[in-house]
């Protein structure tokens, strides 16, 4: 059956959308174009009139998926809070995503990381600028927290987004391998408690 028309920009984002989980649970390698042909509608052509290559809808892909996580954590922090609870509601997002993951098939960080190892110089530099942004929203969190007199003067900001970060990936990782939602936030717990103690005054 022939599609209707459509508007171009709609129909590229519905191919991203619902080529999002086949990506991340298949990885680029794993993911074939019958696989994306049946789960978007559109035929070789089509997606192909959207995208130059297989990569180049990949790559869309794992921005489509990075935003995906980035609203999780965003949407339980309030830039009004105090750095305390700027913090507390960043936790708050990752036990979000344990409970209710917005795509399947793991962290799109995490797979892309792990796919592209030294293999890909494109799509390292991709999950670097998302880990970039993701550490410096964290340090400038920590940053405003020494400032108010919540923090501890004697962090170093920048190994503590690293360690948070390390943390929850890592914790992620292990409960996909695991298949243990308790493993995952039992981590989230431990972490909570080193905040408060190796951080918070």
């Amino acid at each position: 059956m022939k599609r209707a028309t459509r508007n171009r920009e709609k129909s590229r984002q519905e191919i991203i959308e619902k080529s999002a989980p086949i990506f991340n649970k298949y990885g680029y390698a794993g993911t074939k174009m019958d696989m994306i042909i049946e789960a978007t509608g559109f035929q070789k052509g089509g997606i192909y009139g959207h995208f130059d290559s297989k990569m180049d809808l990949a790559r869309a892909v794992f921005k489509y998926n990075s935003q995906l996580i980035r609203g999780i954590y965003e949407k339980e922090a309030n830039q009004n809070e105090s750095p305390k609870e700027q913090l507390l509601s960043f936790l708050r997002g990752f036990r979000s995503y344990i409970e209710h993951p917005p795509i399947q098939g793991g962290c799109p960080l995490l797979n892309m990381a792990i796919e592209a190892d030294d293999t890909d110089e494109t799509n390292r530099l991709l999950v670097k600028d998302f880990l970039n942004d993701w550490k410096e929203g964290l340090e400038r969190i920590l940053e405003s927290g020494i400032q108010a007199g919540v923090f501890k003067e004697d962090i170093n900001v920048t190994q503590e987004a690293f360690f948070i970060i390390a943390t929850i990936e890592g914790s992620i990782m292990l409960g996909q391998v695991k298949r243990s939602i308790r493993l995952m936030m039992g981590i989230s717990d431990s972490l909570k408690r080193y905040i408060e103690l190796r951080i918070f005054k």
